[in-house]
């Protein structure tokens, strides 16, 4: 059997269609550079300014000095996270200007490091994992802690504060089970505009759409 002219032309125009989507979704946006990982299907598109860092150079996980958490439980958690991803802002300012510091993790817990009552709760362990920025002390919550979906992603968000400016630290833990991946972003920096735009760096789950990480703007941010 062979298709009509009208229906390969429908065809064709559908095809051309959806490649075109595809491409669109692809392309980073301007002032972002692109990150990709085959094993785990995901794409990053991330401000351009930050600059990447060898994993293999981190002594402990997280990098970023808000983890002294005291609950045994989450600290023995932390200890099996394992980095794939550190970016971070090079440092620049002149005193009595204090430098703007940004940085962005992205970690994937071992469930193998787990013990076994740990890893029988992996699942419920990751809205932990995103909420232990607000676990150290001194650490306060500027956002209710939430679930949303970037595009049929389920993912788990806390933010939190530790002092008040210009010595403030800004923090704020996204993590979701993707893939059989149970993967963690933290992003951390001393400017509440700063953390807002770093956590719009867009995601790409497979083949979904690129989308911000966190779409809305906390606290007292520039408009």
């Amino acid at each position: 059997m062979t298709l009509s002219l009208r229906t390969r032309t429908v065809a064709a125009l559908l095809f051309a269609a959806a490649f075109s989507l595809s491409a669109t979704a692809q392309s980073p946006a301007p002032n972002t550079t692109e990150w990709e990982n085959e094993t785990l299907k995901l794409r990053l598109f991330y401000p351009s300014d930050l600059v990447k860092i060898d994993v293999t150079k981190i002594a402990h996980i997280p990098p970023v000095g808000i983890f002294s958490v005291s609950d045994p439980k989450l600290t023995e958690a932390t200890h099996c996270l394992r980095p794939v991803l550190l970016l971070n802002l090079p440092q620049s300012g002149t005193p009595p200007t204090p430098a703007v510091s940004a940085s962005i993790l992205l970690a994937e817990l071992d469930v193998d490091c787990l013990t076994p009552e740990q890893q029988n709760k992996a699942t419920n362990l990751l809205a932990d994992m995103a909420e232990i920025v607000n676990k150290p002390p001194g650490m306060e919550s500027i956002v209710q802690p939430a679930t949303y979906t970037i595009g049929w992603q389920k993912v788990h968000m806390a933010a939190s504060q530790l002092g008040t400016t210009p010595s403030a630290l800004f923090t704020m833990g996204i993590s979701t089970n993707w893939n059989n991946h149970l993967l963690v972003w933290y992003f951390g920096s001393n400017s509440i505009d700063m953390l807002n735009r770093i956590t719009k760096t867009t995601v790409r789950f497979g083949r979904d759409q690129a989308a911000p990480l966190y779409p809305l703007t906390i606290g007292n941010a520039t408009p």
